[in-house]
């Protein structure tokens, strides 16, 4: 069955909320939603049929100080994930976010990937992104427990990567 990645919608926000997802996970999709509405980032959902199996958010400048200062005309692909994986849904978000910063004239795009995420990144150089030259970032985020409460900040490791765009 195909996927059909597209920018998240108040609609589909309702739909959210009213499915069985778990409170963790609408969380994120509130805050995302949130941003976008803010218009710091795009929120892309993949759908196989009514059921989400995967979101991106493409931002519209990067999370990380040491990013902006080096390239700051870059959008971010954060937060990618995918249910289930290995079925190309991955593959399309980020195609989807790269088509977003393209249509917003951004000339490069990046992602970081923790360390330890092999997987992922042979995705990502597969689909052409490339270490940057300028080391490790830390990604730090709250990590939640399925009742979305918070448990503590975690902070990764992560290699940085870039693709141009234009």
């Amino acid at each position: 069955m195909s996927v059909d990645v597209r920018t998240c919608n108040h609609a589909d926000i309702e739909t959210l909320r009213q499915s069985d997802i778990s409170p963790r996970d609408l969380l994120h999709h509130e805050e995302r939603w949130a941003w976008q509405l803010r218009k710091k980032a795009v929120y892309l959902l993949a759908w196989r049929g009514a059921k989400v199996v995967g979101r991106a958010t493409l931002l519209l400048r990067s999370r990380y100080p040491e990013v902006r200062s080096v390239l700051p005309e870059l959008a971010e692909i954060n937060a990618l994930e995918a249910r289930p994986q290995g079925e190309g849904i991955g593959t399309a978000l980020i195609l989807a976010a790269e088509q977003e910063a393209r249509h917003r004239s951004v000339p490069t795009a990046g992602l970081a990937v923790d360390v330890t995420n092999n997987r992922a990144q042979r995705l990502y150089e597969r689909l052409g992104y490339a270490m940057w030259a300028h080391g490790l970032v830390i990604d730090r985020w709250m990590q939640r427990a399925n009742d979305g409460k918070a448990l503590g900040e975690q902070a990764d490791e992560c290699f940085y990567l870039t693709k141009q765009l234009t």
